[in-house]
């Protein structure tokens, strides 16, 4: 179907086709980004394509990654993107996010070089979301603020917060198992928000509580909660009892 009559948002090949073509790209050593034509002024897109790149060595930095030359991470940047998402393609982020210095970069470069394959989604959110807010407070750039702009240093008000609530009440069950909390796609202020929120919340005091290495390596365990258990000597449930405690 062609793309003008075709139904609802075009998915992430027809942006990245279209962004290939027609965009205009900045590349960098860590970072190839395409920008949609006139959405950006060209120092906007440059800061942004500096940004994107020194993000990445940083990450890397944190989760202690040796240094290595590899595939440069992918960016699109488009009015077509609609919530900022990692696929198999790259980084797809919204224009007007970008514009406003809100894009979720470091979150989003989070997901690509450290997937978490096999961690539960509470895990994997909450660990991007975590090392955004770590890097943006360490060594500069701007945290994406994906459903707080409190970073690292208020998280556990703001899930406090959102425990109170009957919309935290309903999702926390959900963080410290593999479910997901239903509707949280569809529904991002009230599901979305308050499981990102305590999903990060929690993941921050994993990290305070447990040696780096010893974290590091839950990213890449196909069992996740066995290697937790085994490599902290504590389950998933004892960790989330102290975690509640913890902000409460």
């Amino acid at each position: 179907m062609n793309a003008k009559t075709r139904e609802g948002p075009p998915d992430d090949r027809e942006i990245v086709r279209r962004l290939e073509t027609h965009a205009v790209k900045h590349k960098r050593s860590r970072a190839a980004v395409w920008f949609e034509q006139g959405g950006l002024a060209i120092a906007e897109m440059k800061s942004f394509a500096d940004l994107a790149n020194k993000g990445i060595g940083d990450i890397r930095r944190f989760l202690r990654t040796p240094a290595q030359r590899s595939r440069a991470i992918h960016y699109y940047v488009s009015s077509d993107v609609e919530i900022s998402h990692t696929s198999e393609l790259g980084v797809f982020l919204p224009i007007v996010r970008v514009r406003q210095k809100t894009a979720p970069y470091l979150h989003e470069a989070t997901h690509v070089l450290a997937p978490c394959d096999h961690c539960p989604l509470w895990f994997s959110e909450g660990f991007a979301s975590f090392v955004q807010s770590y890097v943006s407070e360490h060594h500069g750039g701007y945290d994406g603020a994906v459903f707080a702009n409190c970073g690292n240093a208020g998280i556990d008000d703001k899930a406090a917060e959102w425990k109170a609530t009957p919309e935290g009440v309903a999702v926390l069950p959900f963080v410290g198992r593999y479910a997901e909390p239903p509707y949280l796609e569809q529904d991002r202020s009230n599901v979305a928000a308050p499981f990102y929120v305590m999903s990060q919340s929690f993941v921050k005091y994993l990290v305070e509580n447990i040696e780096r290495e010893k974290l590091l390596r839950l990213l890449t365990a196909r069992d996740f909660k066995a290697r937790l258990s085994s490599s902290t000597g504590k389950s998933v449930g004892q960790w989330k009892r102290e975690w509640l405690t913890h902000i409460a």
